[in-house]
């Protein structure tokens, strides 16, 4: 009874605590540095016109564009990245995946384009490939936080909620002190582990300072964290 009336003082903070955490994958892809910024202009002047399809969300026009970038520039991997997360958003993965592989070759440390590969895989549900190409990641970069984020939230999707707890707990220590909304996406993850684990004392813990992080918790996880 005592943890039944501490859920529901709780949940009454979420409710007038919720603040809209965006995603961050789709978000953060224009923010990253240029890996390989081209010399010819003409190719240059096609990323752009493809950037800006891409921005006004025309991904086949911005699909034409980036391709035409990549004829004149075949080791321009910031249109094949690009033309990848084209094809993501149509939700064409087998298409997106041979670009993010493309520019792997090109570029084997751009660690953008691993990650968005083992992306794709985790879309595809080959949450085998996606692991080996996170954990690939990580070992090159331990301090990779979105390669560590990915991990747990594949291992979520496996229901291997353990390991989901330690690779969330890590991207939050990755992130805890630069960047809020990373760090409340990975203490939700960690409570999403516990709960899933059954621990619904240890997940109230984690979504409630995710919460105050700005972390929306869905009505659904609310409703779990109710239910005998």
């Amino acid at each position: 009874m005592k943890l039944k009336i501490t859920l529901l003082l709780s949940l009454n903070l979420f409710i007038i605590g919720c603040g809209n955490s965006q995603k961050k994958y789709d978000t953060v892809y224009y923010e990253q540095k240029l890996n390989s910024p081209t010399k010819n202009t003409e190719a240059l002047k096609y990323y752009t016109e493809g950037y800006n399809e891409f921005h006004n969300e025309n991904y086949v026009e911005a699909i034409k564009n980036y391709k035409k970038a990549i004829q004149i520039d075949s080791n321009y991997t910031d249109a094949i990245d690009n033309c990848a997360l084209s094809f993501r958003k149509l939700n064409k993965l087998d298409d997106a995946e041979y670009y993010y592989k493309l520019s792997l070759k090109k570029l084997p440390k751009n660690e953008l384009a691993m990650h968005n590969l083992g992306l794709v895989y985790m879309f595809k549900n080959d949450f085998k490939s996606a692991k080996e190409t996170f954990k690939k990641l990580v070992k090159n970069n331990p301090k990779y936080g979105d390669g560590l984020y990915s991990l747990s939230e594949v291992y979520l999707r496996e229901n291997n909620n353990d390991s989901a707890i330690v690779y969330s707990k890590k991207a939050y220590e990755v992130w805890k002190d630069n960047n809020p909304e990373f760090s409340a996406d990975a203490l939700y993850y960690t409570g999403i582990g516990y709960l899933q684990k059954g621990d619904k004392k240890k997940a109230m813990e984690y979504f409630i300072t995710a919460n105050k992080l700005g972390k929306n918790i869905s009505p659904e996880i609310q409703k779990q964290l109710m239910e005998k």
